[in-house]
C-alpha cells in the first residue's frame, strides 16, 4: 500500500470534513479540520466581474521518464472533450559562468520539449513535465471547473506515474482588481476598494511631502501537515499576467489595478510518499479551502456592490 498523502485522516475522512478555515490576514490564519455538515462549495457567490485572471495546480513529483508515443495518445484520448489540441512547450534556463578576470557570463538552455495540450480556446492547458505537470487556466468559471479538468489531467498523468513520488502540491490563484477611476485622478484611492492592512505605511511621507508612488507586500502562513499559504500584494500598472500564443486571456485597457496572488501549497512533512491520484485531488481541495475565505477578508463591500458584481 502506497503511503497517504494525507497525514493522519484518510482521504475517505476529509471528504466528510474539509478545511473549516477562518481567516483574517489582521489576525493570523488558521487551517484546521471541523467534523460537522460540510458547506457547498456552490453557496459562496460567483461574482459575474471576478478578477481571476490566471490560475495553476502544480503537482512536483520525483523525475520521470518522458511519455512514449503510446501514452502520448491514450493521454489525447482521455482529453480530447476538454483538451483536444496536442502540441509542446519547451521551457529555457541559465547557467551564469565566471572566471577570475570576467564578469559573469548568462549562458541560455534550452529544455527538452514537454508535451502540452490545450483546449480549442487556447485558455486551459495541461503541461505534462519530467518533473511536474501543471494545470493552467484564464477561463476559470468556478473551483468545480477547475477540479473536473484536474482530475482528468491526474487520470492522465497516472499512465506514467507508478513509481513517482509527490513532492509539492500548489494551487496558485492571481487576481487583477480594477476599478474605476474618477476625478481625474490617475490612480485609484485603493483604501475604498481593498482592506487598509494591504496598503502598508502609506502616510510615512506626509510629513517630508512625499506622496506613495508604490507598495508591494509579502504575507506567508503556515499550518498542520506542511501546508502554506503566501499571499502577495500591492497596486500594479498594466498586466499581472499577459496573453501569449500558449495561454490566452482577455487583455482590458492596461491601467492600475490591485495586485492579490495567493499561492496555496503543500509540501510531505516526512518522507516522500508515492503517488495517489485521488490523495492528490483531496490535497488540491484542502488548499482551495482558504483562497475564498482570504480573498473576502481583504475586499470591500463597495469592490463587492459597484465592481464584482455589476451587470
Amino acid at each position: 500500500m502506497p503511503q497517504s498523502l494525507l497525514p493522519e485522516r484518510s482521504a475517505q475522512t476529509l471528504a466528510r470534513a474539509p478545511s473549516d478555515v477562518g481567516v483574517d490576514f489582521r489576525r493570523g490564519c488558521s487551517f484546521g479540520f471541523s467534523t460537522g455538515i460540510i458547506p457547498s462549495m456552490t453557496d459562496r457567490e460567483v461574482y459575474p466581474n471576478a478578477p481571476i485572471v490566471l490560475t495553476a495546480v502544480e503537482i512536483r513529483h520525483t523525475l520521470s521518464e518522458p511519455l512514449e508515443a503510446r501514452e502520448l495518445s491514450h493521454v489525447s484520448a482521455l482529453l480530447r472533450t476538454v483538451l483536444p489540441l496536442r502540441g509542446e512547450v519547451r521551457g529555457v534556463e541559465f547557467a551564469f559562468q565566471s572566471g577570475p578576470d570576467m564578469p559573469p557570463v548568462a549562458q541560455q538552455q534550452v529544455l527538452a520539449a514537454a508535451p502540452r495540450w490545450t483546449s480549442r480556446d487556447k485558455r486551459t492547458a495541461l503541461t505534462l513535465r519530467p518533473e511536474a505537470m501543471v494545470v493552467e487556466t484564464t477561463d476559470y468559471g468556478s473551483y468545480e471547473r477547475l477540479r473536473g479538468v484536474l482530475e482528468m489531467a491526474l487520470q492522465a498523468r497516472a499512465l506514467a506515474a507508478d513509481s513517482l513520488g509527490v513532492e509539492r502540491v500548489g494551487l496558485r490563484y492571481i487576481d487583477e482588481i480594477r476599478v474605476p477611476v474618477g476625478n481625474g485622478d490617475a490612480h485609484p484611492t485603493w483604501s475604498e476598494w481593498v482592506d487598509a492592512s494591504l496598503l502598508g505605511p502609506v502616510t510615512a511621507g506626509t510629513a517630508i511631502g512625499l506622496r506613495p508612488a508604490g507598495n508591494q507586500g509579502v504575507a506567508a502562513f503556515t499550518g498542520a501537515d506542511g501546508q502554506t499559504l503566501v499571499l502577495r500584494y500591492g497596486p500594479r500598472d498594466g498586466f499581472a499576467v499577459v496573453s501569449t500564443p500558449e495561454l490566452r486571456r482577455p487583455t482590458p485597457t492596461p491601467g492600475p489595478f490591485f495586485l492579490l496572488d495567493v499561492d496555496s501549497f503543500w509540501g510531505p512533512p516526512g518522507e516522500v510518499p508515492e503517488w495517489d491520484s485521488g490523495a492528490v485531488l483531496e490535497i488540491v481541495d484542502r488548499l482551495h479551502a482558504p483562497v475564498h475565505d482570504v480573498f473576502e477578508s481583504l475586499i470591500t463591500e463597495k469592490l463587492r456592490r459597484e465592481v464584482l458584481r455589476s451587470e
